[in-house]
Parts: structure tokens; C-alpha cells; sequence
């Protein structure tokens, strides 16, 4: 027997616990990465006007002085977050005073195992009762980065299972928890009504392991290493903290390794191999009864193929030194599981399953969220929803529950996880959207108002009159005497001035365009005919705006439905112009004409659409705030769609990201045969539809969502601060001359083939990160 002292390896517990392992991203992962994809979904209400609206964003845990780490070898997992920004330090302030000490709960619904908590500590404070004990005493604080700041974010959870899970949580009570945001110029507050986070579990590089993957693996000899604590599992041969004692023993290894990728009248190999002993023979057993005797050989396998019943058993490797020690291995087969799409106790039945089931042996089709039934073709009934719809709704107020995974969508007038509270005073409808006028008191659902003095009407936007001093019946007789006296001579002239009114007005309007068109693109602006704008003008009141799904400075998208002549409802993505100033008014002008000599020119020609470009529907000009309806694509853009690729290697091949290259080739051909610019193209400007189409967009209005390493200010050039240019999508003549033209566009193009070839990675020259102008 041998004997061993293990050496102590610094933050390396020596247990391998393999319920919190996290998947191996691979050779291609850079370190410094983090080991989870973290995004919040929060629902924000964003302000009398504005309602309730859900914003997601993905979170960066990178690598970073004011972020340190716990994990051990029971799966327990804490972080603290240093508030260094004035943005980050006024919102842990809001947790501290809303909070009152206690613990920020979430938790994964269904499952009251998986929670996290979160709370904001200083120095001097004692944390709450985490559920798991973690404490500041657990993580070095000495650092004069930790000192400086006088609140940090604590969060500590137990992570059991490698799956993506989504955690609901319960928000503090007392003051509402308030950010930050830019309308109109000014900054307000929208405050979180319900908070969500998403965590999936990505691994980490060779070698590395850590929250944010900056920590080198010690493990020697192959051994692979944990991916949260370090800790080693050693290969057969070999033992100790970090794997580097050799280890006399005999091991069976199966191919494949996953016990869960071995199926019924499926094929296995055993292989048995010694390490460190003078070999003398090796025996094999098998669960029949029979033996396999081999003589001075180290190393053999079996191959077992079509696997029954008589094939599972205990598999037993015996081999003999040449002392005359016994050294014995043994493998249990236990193939319990179908081939992929059988089921029966005989796996002779097809699943035939829907909705992405899998397929058990013996229960047949296990449904995903929201499905039930023998193939999983039928929705939980109202009320239920989870796997095998197992979970019962918990929205009040008449409010639908999302069959998948429990979401409530609340009726007109509620809101909340349970759609237990009413809209804030002041609004009404569904989300709250809709305010009430003129400082009336409204009800939260209908919106029927008791009005202030001196307004009256169903909604509080008629002026009450003054009472008369006059009698009633002069009240009455003396205004219906000059009405009839002048009414006669009145009602035509008034007609006719009304639509001459309205003439000029559009006629105004669509001049002031022209005008706005021509200081920036004078081919353009010739394109156009007569009365274009009025033709595209669509009604405010056929529009309903849903989610937002984008937010900038100067714009913001919505999706929305769109009802059209024919009673049809069209989803649609509405993009609102969120200010008036020149050169968001300009950018507005030109994506809306270039649309529309695109549209106008494809039905002369009597074709049925411009497949490669996206589609416009129409424009909002007579309202506040002026808006364009644009075709919605359900995928998103392609810069995300590259990201995601990068992460998952697994998700699709390059070539089918070549394809959206091809279809942008033909939108740019087409852009060419009328003369138009597009200026801006690049993979965060295509976005691609339902049906898997790439379609053109942006056309003028999209800049200011985006970084400053995307866009740079070009104060430096022209002194103007509110110009931002695309410098490392620009050709050299842009770049001198600051005009886009068809050639350029080209250039653009091979920049966005080179993001499409680097999976979605921002093109850096030189290894610069941020470009200037000069």
C-alpha cells in the first residue's frame, strides 16, 4: 500500500464536488471572461406619461479591482460589488434606506432550493442571516480600493446545477427602488416595480477557473479543474491536492463516458488498464459467469454491442502482480434509457414528440414548460403552467399567466408580479400608459375622471363655462339669433379656408422636409414626389405600443401593433424621435425619404416588396412624438446574433452567417441602382426576421444607442459636439471628407464581412479601443 501527505495548495479545497461543476467552454474562451451570462429583466414605471415598460440588459462580471469573489467546495458562491461610479453608489443607497437591513430575496419559482440574496453592507455593518453564512469576513477587504467605498453589494448563493435558471425577486418594501433616466434633455426617475435575473452557466477556458475565469488551475497530469473552486480530479494513475502522486491502481473507463449517452440496444467499450503494477495477468468477469484470462498484459478492452437486459451487470477487472496481490476494478452497466425518439419497456414505440420534448423510456414524452399530453401537443390549461403544468398562477385581478413559465400579464389598471397593485395616481389602462388630464383624479382601470375646477367632461378637457349674469332666456335665444344671422354666410367660407388650411400645411411640412433633405443629401431629397409624406401618414389612434426594446438619447423603439385599413393588425417596431432639435429632425427626414423612395419604387414596378431592406409601414408626423413604423424583425440584429454564436460554438456554422452577407450584398446593389447612400453599414444595423432574413436598416436614427467606441463625436473636425460618425466602418475618402456615397458603403461591407468572420468582435486598428478623429 502506498502512503502519501497531500500538499496544501492555496485556495484549493481538495474536494471535487461534482453537483456544482460548471461546462467547459473550451480552448477558444479568453480569460478574464466570466464563467455566467448574467442579464436582468426589470419592469420599470418610467413616470406620469411614461407607464410600465420591461427593460433587459445583460451583465458584465468582469474581472476588476472592485469585484472579489468566494467559492468552496460545498457550491457556495459569494460576490461583492465595490460602488466606485456615482450612478452604481446612488442606487445601493436607495437598497440601503428601502431595505432597512434586510436581505434582497430571489428565487427560482418552482423550486425553493435555488435562491440568492443580496444585500448592502458598509464596514461597520453586520450583515443579515444569509442562508448560506457568507459573510465579509469571507473575502479580503483590505485592499484601499474596498476602504474607499463605504457601501458594497453583497450576494451569496449555493449553485446546485449547471441549467439556466430564471430567479424572481421580491423587491424591498418601503421607498421604491428608483434609477436614473434621460427624457427630453431632462434627467427623471423610473422606478422598479418587479425585478428579474437570468443566470446561465458558460465555463471556463483551459486552465482557468473563477467567476470571471482569471485564476490559473494548478492540476498536473490532465487532471481536470473545478471551474468554480480550482479543486483537481485526478486521471487514473495519479492522486493528491494537484494530482502529482503517482497512484498504483486498475480502473475501467467506458467510451462514451456519459453514462446518459448509453441507450438500450446501444454499443459501449471497456477498457482496463493498470498503472504502476508488475501485471501478471489480468482477468476479465462478466455478469454471465464467464471469464476472459490474459497473461502479462496491462491494458485490454471489450466491446459490448447491442445492449440487453443480459448485458448489464457488474463488470469486474482482476489484475495479479506478480507478488501475488489482488488488485480488482469493476464498472456497473446499467442501460436504462431508449435510443433517441423510442420509448417502451421494449423501446419499440416512436415519441413522436412535439414542442422540443425529449423522449423517456418509460414515461414516453417529457414536456418542456407549458406543454402536456402524450406528445406534448396541448397547453396547460388556464391557471397552470411549469413542466408537466404542475405549477398553479398566482396573478389576481383576472390577470393572464404566461403557460411557460408563470409570468403574469396583468388586465387594465394592475400591476406587480401578482398584479396586486393599481396604477399610481394619475394614470389608468393597461401598463399604466395613460394619464389622466388636467390634474384630475382618475380611476386606475377606465380612466373615469372627477374632475378639478374650472375643466369638466368625460376625460377633464373641457373648460367649464362662467356662470351668466344674463337670464336664461337671453342666454339662449341671443347666441342662436347671430348664429342663424351668420351661419348661412359663414358655413363655405369656413369650408373652403379649412381645406386650404390643411393644403398649405402639408404643403408647409413637406417643404420643411425638402429643405431639412437637401443641406444633408440633395440626391435624395430630387427622388421624391409631390405629397409623399401625406401618402405614408397613418393614424395615431390605429397604433398600439407595446414593450421597449430599444433606448437612446435621442429615440427609443418600441414594438407595437398596427391596425391597418382592412381590420388587419400588423406587428410593427416603432421608432420615436424623442426631441425636436436639428439634428435629430434631420436624421428623422432622411431614414423616413429613403424608405419611401424605396417603397414608392418597388410598387411601380409592380414588385411585391424589398425583401433584403426593411420594410416600412408607414409614418406618425401630425403628433408628439413624431414616429416611423417599421417592419419588426423577431430575431433582433446581427451583431447579437455573432455574440451569441461566439459563446456557443455549438449554435451554427459560419456559413449560414455568409448567407446574411449575400442578402446584404443584394441591399446595397439595390441602394446603388437608385443613387441613395446608406452611410452606416454595419452587423448592429442589419436585422434579421422571423422567417431568418436579413433586412437593412437604420437609416439615419440609430447613433445614439450605441457606445463611443461605436460612434465618435466629430467636435474636433467641425465643432459640432452632436455629429457622431462611425470612424472604424468609414472609408478613407469619408474619413477626409466626412460625405458617404455608394463606394464607401462598399468599403462598409467588407468591414461588416470581417465582424461576421470574427463572430460579432468590434474591429480594433492597431489594437486601438477607441478611435479619435484627428
Amino acid at each position: 500500500m502506498l502512503t502519501y501527505k497531500s500538499r496544501t495548495v492555496e485556495g484549493y479545497p481538495p474536494i471535487y464536488n461534482n453537483t456544482c461543476e460548471l461546462p467547459f467552454r473550451g480552448n477558444d474562451g479568453s480569460p478574464g471572461q466570466p464563467a455566467f451570462n448574467m442579464a436582468v429583466i426589470g419592469e420599470l414605471y418610467m413616470g406620469k406619461g411614461g407607464g410600465l415598460f420591461t427593460v433587459g440588459k445583460e451583465l458584465s462580471l468582469n474581472s476588476n479591482k472592485r469585484v472579489q469573489s468566494y467559492t468552496n467546495s460545498d457550491c457556495l458562491v459569494g460576490i461583492v460589488f465595490g460602488m466606485h461610479a456615482l450612478h452604481d453608489a446612488r442606487i445601493a443607497a436607495v437598497l440601503w434606506v428601502s431595505g432597512n437591513s434586510q436581505c434582497f430575496r430571489c428565487f427560482t419559482p418552482l423550486d425553493s432550493e435555488h435562491v440568492f440574496e443580496i444585500q448592502v453592507v458598509n464596514e461597520d455593518d453586520i450583515p443579515c442571516n444569509f442562508s448560506s453564512g457568507l459573510t465579509l469576513a469571507d473575502i479580503d477587504t483590505k485592499s484601499s480600493t474596498w476602504t474607499k467605498n463605504r457601501l458594497k453589494l453583497l450576494s451569496s448563493s449555493i449553485l446546485q446545477s449547471t441549467e439556466t435558471r430564471r430567479f424572481v425577486c421580491e423587491l424591498p418594501q418601503g421607498r421604491p427602488i428608483s434609477l436614473p433616466f434621460s427624457q427630453d434633455g431632462n434627467v427623471n426617475e423610473a422606478f422598479v416595480t418587479g425585478l428579474e435575473f437570468e443566470i446561465e452557466p458558460i465555463g471556463c477556458p483551459l486552465n482557468k477557473f473563477g467567476l470571471t475565469c482569471d485564476q490559473n488551475c494548478t492540476c498536473e497530469n490532465g487532471a481536470r479543474c473545478h471551474g468554480l473552486n480550482g479543486a483537481c480530479q485526478c486521471q487514473p494513475g495519479w492522486q493528491g491536492v494537484v494530482c502529482d502522486i503517482p497512484h498504483s491502481t486498475v480502473v475501467i473507463t467506458a467510451t462514451p463516458s456519459d453514462s446518459r449517452q448509453i441507450h438500450i440496444y446501444g454499443s459501449v467499450t471497456l477498457r482496463c488498464k493498470s498503472f504502476r503494477l508488475p501485471v501478471e495477468k489480468m482477468v476479465w468477469k462478466f455478469p454471465n459467469g464467464t471469464r476472459k484470462t490474459l497473461q502479462k498484459t496491462k491494458e485490454d478492452q471489450i466491446r459490448i454491442e447491442s445492449i440487453q437486459s443480459e448485458s448489464k451487470g457488474t463488470y469486474t477487472c482482476t489484475v495479479v502482480t506478480e507478488d501475488q496481490t489482488v488488485v480488482h476494478a469493476r464498472y456497473e452497466l446499467r442501460a436504462v434509457a431508449c435510443p433517441p425518439g423510442k420509448t417502451g419497456k421494449l423501446c419499440e414505440d416512436d415519441c413522436n414528440c412535439q414542442h422540443g420534448a425529449s423522449c423517456d423510456r418509460l414515461a414516453g414524452c417529457v414536456c418542456p414548460p407549458g406543454w402536456t399530453g402524450s406528445s406534448c401537443e396541448t397547453k396547460c390549461s388556464e391557471g397552470m403552467y411549469g413542466q408537466n403544468c404542475s405549477g398553479e398562477c398566482s396573478c389576481d385581478k383576472n390577470g393572464v399567466c404566461n403557460p411557460s413559465d408563470g409570468r403574469c400579464n396583468c388586465t387594465d389598471g394592475w400591476y406587480g408580479v401578482h398584479c396586486t397593485s393599481t396604477c399610481p395616481s394619475g394614470q389608468y389602462g393597461w401598463r399604466c400608459r395613460q394619464a389622466c388630464k388636467n390634474n384630475a383624479t382618475c380611476h386606475h382601470v377606465d380612466g373615469s375622471c372627477a374632475c378639478a375646477s374650472p375643466w369638466t367632461g368625460e376625460r377633464c378637457d373641457v373648460i367649464q363655462p362662467e356662470t351668466s349674469p344674463l337670464p336664461l332666456a337671453l342666454q339662449i335665444f341671443m347666441p342662436l339669433s347671430l348664429t342663424l344671422l351668420l351661419l348661412a354666410a359663414l358655413a363655405a367660407l369656413y369650408k373652403w379656408r379649412r381645406a386650404a388650411r390643411v393644403r398649405q400645411g402639408e404643403a408647409l411640412e413637406e417643404t420643411q422636409v425638402l429643405l431639412e433633405l437637401r443641406s444633408v443629401e440633395e440626391d435624395l431629397a430630387q427622388s421624391l414626389q409631390p405629397g409623399w409624406l401625406s401618402r405614408w401618414e397613418r393614424k395615431a389612434r390605429y397604433l398600439t405600443p407595446g414593450n421597449l426594446i430599444g433606448l437612446g438619447t435621442f429615440a427609443h423603439i418600441r414594438e407595437g401593433r398596427l391596425r391597418t385599413g382592412n381590420a388587419d393588425v400588423t406587428t410593427v417596431a416603432i421608432k420615436s424621435v424623442r426631441s425636436e432639435d436639428r439634428l435629430c429632425y434631420q436624421a428623422f427626414c432622411r431614414g423616413v425619404a429613403m424608405l419611401v423612395v424605396l417603397s414608392e419604387n418597388y410598387q411601380e414596378e409592380n414588385r411585391d416588396g424589398h425583401s433584403n431592406i426593411i420594410k416600412l409601414f408607414g409614418v406618425i408626423t401630425k403628433s408628439t412624438p413624431k414616429c416611423i413604423l417599421l417592419e419588426y424583425a423577431a430575431k433582433g440584429d446581427l451583431l447579437q446574433l455573432l455574440k451569441q454564436q461566439a459563446r456557443d460554438a455549438a449554435a451554427r456554422p459560419l456559413g449560414s452567417f455568409l448567407r446574411y452577407a449575400v442578402q446584404m450584398s443584394r441591399a446595397l446593389k439595390e441602394l446603388r441602382r437608385l443613387r441613395i447612400a446608406h452611410g452606416d453599414v454595419a452587423a448592429r444595423n442589419v436585422l434579421v426576421s422571423e422567417d431568418d432574413v436579413a433586412k437593412l436598416s437604420d437609416f439615419g436614427l440609430a447613433h445614439d444607442v450605441y457606445t463611443t467606441t461605436t460612434y465618435v463625436s466629430a467636435s474636433v473636425i467641425n465643432n459640432d459636439a452632436n455629429e457622431l460618425l462611425p470612424l472604424k466602418w468609414m472609408a478613407l475618402e469619408s474619413l477626409e471628407s466626412r460625405k458617404f456615397t455608394c463606394e464607401s458603403d462598399t468599403w462598409s461591407f467588407g468591414v461588416l464581412l470581417w465582424e461576421i468572420a470574427a463572430f460579432g468582435e468590434e474591429p480594433n486598428y492597431q489594437h486601438e479601443i477607441q478611435l479619435s478623429c484627428p
